[in-house]
């Protein structure tokens, strides 16, 4: 850098600006060719304080870099915000079609317990009769009518078995009609069951393409904010020193670099923040906060709809830590409809965790990066579909979400 500042000095000379009256011309004609609005600049497309410092010898030169940069700015800034929009609706497409995966899963499950419940009480019900059958068949096949007109001694003996032979038969016949309608019962639950089956997988693959989406759009949207803060700052520096038409100081050298330090310093202390309390079986509570809505349909505070709540709102206030639950990898970061800013992490085995409504800003990891367990991995916000701050936390087997609080539970871990 201060090589770079010597130069610049120099290059504000006398002499400097008569040697470099020439080049001028030349930047001025490349100055010239600029970004198209919505185009991705490149770090080699952006001015150097070279570049600056030599413009400076012609008026025209100056006016041209002058354009350039506030272009680039402009569209840093677009791309940022095109790149957030396009962030926020794969987000929110996601969402929907992971409520309706989780909805459809839930009803599955459910399905599923009540098919195999009534294909247990259709077996009770054929073994019962088995039963009864067996027991009549015992008495011999010979009618009643047969057996009075063979035997006329013990006649009165078998009319008065008469009476209780047909109230059996009654029973069996009664037994026999339960078991048929407990297995037509099954059957049917069965075939729902299975239905619900298919569309839960179809849904599940509606929600893993909803989900490739909004990962890549919320990667596409970091880079841009980024890149914005990599370069706004020279940028913004050589403005100030073109518009006022004054040489270079070592400070608007530093500007840009002071400012990525910061940015870099402040995001090394988050991450390095204390990790939440890790259990023996290596699971971390996820925040502090009282539990303020378990698992299970409601009423949305919001939308006034009665739909499933994925997972367990922990609320402990504004800006609180958030930790990885366990170790993992960072399967998702990024907006995401209701849930707000949202990270996904996969743990192995189909076991995934899941963490919403983070303040803007507040993502301190990115997607493809591994974690630890008890990691500080954002921080607590009220984005999306939520009414004040706190963490809305799930975790997933198999894409599924389900209670966690039996689950942390069994880990060493009491959540709220």
């Amino acid at each position: 850098m201060r090589n770079e500042v010597r130069e610049a000095r120099r290059i504000d000379s006398p002499q400097g600006r008569r040697t470099f009256a020439a080049l001028g011309l030349v930047i001025f004609l490349t100055a010239s060719i600029v970004l198209t609005p919505g185009a991705r600049a490149s770090a080699t497309e952006y001015p150097t304080w070279g570049q600056v410092a030599a413009a400076r010898a012609s008026e025209a030169a100056a006016q041209a870099l002058v354009a350039q940069i506030q272009l680039q700015l402009a569209t840093l800034r677009t791309q940022a915000e095109q790149t957030a929009a396009l962030a926020e609706a794969r987000g929110a497409e996601y969402e929907n079609a992971d409520q309706k995966f989780q909805e459809a899963a839930f009803k599955a499950s459910k399905l599923k317990g009540q098919a195999d419940t009534a294909n247990a009480l259709a077996v009770a019900s054929r073994a019962k009769a088995g039963q009864i059958v067996a027991q009549l068949a015992r008495t011999g096949g010979q009618s009643l009518s047969m057996r009075l007109f063979a035997d006329g001694k013990n006649s009165e003996q078998l009319l008065a078995r008469l009476g209780f032979e047909s109230k059996v038969a009654q029973l069996a016949s009664g037994v026999y009609a339960k078991a048929t309608r407990d297995r037509n019962s099954a059957q049917s639950l069965t075939d729902q069951a299975n239905l619900a089956a298919k569309s839960r997988e179809q849904l599940r693959t509606i929600a893993s393409q909803a989900l490739d989406s909004a990962r890549i759009a919320s990667a596409a949207a970091d880079a841009a904010v980024a890149e914005q803060v990599q370069n706004q700052a020279d940028l913004q520096a050589q403005l100030v020193v073109l518009t006022e038409k004054r040489a270079a100081t070592e400070s608007d050298f530093a500007v840009g670099e002071a400012a990525r330090a910061a940015a870099a310093a402040a995001a090394a202390a988050a991450r390095a923040g204390s990790a939440g309390k890790v259990s023996s079986a290596g699971w971390a509570n996820p925040t502090s906060g009282r539990m303020v809505s378990p698992y299970g349909y409601r009423i949305h505070p919001i939308y006034k709809d009665w739909r499933l709540h994925n997972g367990v709102d922990l609320a402990g206030g504004c800006n609180v830590p958030i930790y990885a639950a366990t170790g993992g990898q960072v399967s998702f970061s990024g907006l995401n409809g209701g849930y707000g800013n949202f990270i996904i992490l996969d743990h192995g085995n189909g076991i995934q965790s899941a963490y919403a409504h983070i303040i803007d800003g507040g993502r301190l990891v990115s997607n493809g990066q591994t974690v630890a367990a008890g990691q500080l991995i954002a921080r607590t916000g009220s984005t999306g579909g939520s009414t004040g701050c706190h963490l809305h936390f799930e975790v997933r087997s198999g894409g599924v979400a389900f209670d966690p609080v039996p689950f942390m539970r069994e880990r060493g871990v009491t959540l709220g």
